[in-house]
């Protein structure tokens, strides 16, 4: 009986020592580079965003293994790479950045961030943007649980990476309206 004793204590050591809790944090991501300047605004990422985690496990790559990913650190850093070329400081307009959602399922990162363009007597702009970065199930599956962070890492670039590239396009045609709404804002003030 000694023998089974010694071999669930082997197991318990094995299994906690096999056990681990995984930071992902994402590289921020260089700035990107725009044609013009579509609008001076002050730039904002609520706290709740900023601050935002979503931590996960996975079976296929070891159910006792978790992965927490920072995302709200990745959304502010991706605020900081895309928004400040194209919104320069200045000017009375804010814009915000708020994540609305982020789940990992199907190896894939899912996020709803929601833009916002104000002006200090209303909003000029205001669209939730729903992204998907592909699922890497493939790497996940071939390497288990070293494949993971990287995989999780790269989904949610992907996602993140559509969400500010769908605001930009959406932004750019718009940006002289915005423009033109603040300067006859301000004349009436």
């Amino acid at each position: 009986m000694q023998t089974t004793g010694s071999n669930r204590l082997a197991v318990f050591l094995l299994l906690a020592l096999l056990a681990g809790c995984y930071h992902v944090a994402l590289t921020p991501p260089a700035p990107v580079a725009h044609e013009a300047p579509l609008l001076p605004a002050h730039i904002e990422i609520p706290p709740a965003t900023a601050q935002a985690t979503y931590t996960l496990r996975s079976g296929l790559a070891g159910i006792a293994n978790r992965w927490t990913i920072q995302i709200g650190r990745a959304v502010v850093d991706y605020a900081h790479a895309y928004l400040p070329n194209a919104f320069p400081p200045g000017g009375p307009a804010t814009v915000t950045v708020d994540l609305t959602y982020f789940e990992v399922y199907n190896f894939a990162a899912h996020a709803d961030l929601h833009f916002t363009v104000a002006a200090p007597d209303g909003v000029l702009f205001e669209r939730t943007y729903t992204c998907v970065g592909q699922g890497h199930a493939g790497a996940v599956v071939a390497a288990g649980a070293f494949a993971m962070k990287a995989a999780m890492r790269e989904t949610t670039d992907e996602a993140l990476r559509s969400c500010f590239a769908q605001f930009l396009a959406d932004a750019r045609p718009l940006a002289p309206t915005w423009a033109t709404a603040l300067r006859t804002a301000h004349r009436g003030a």
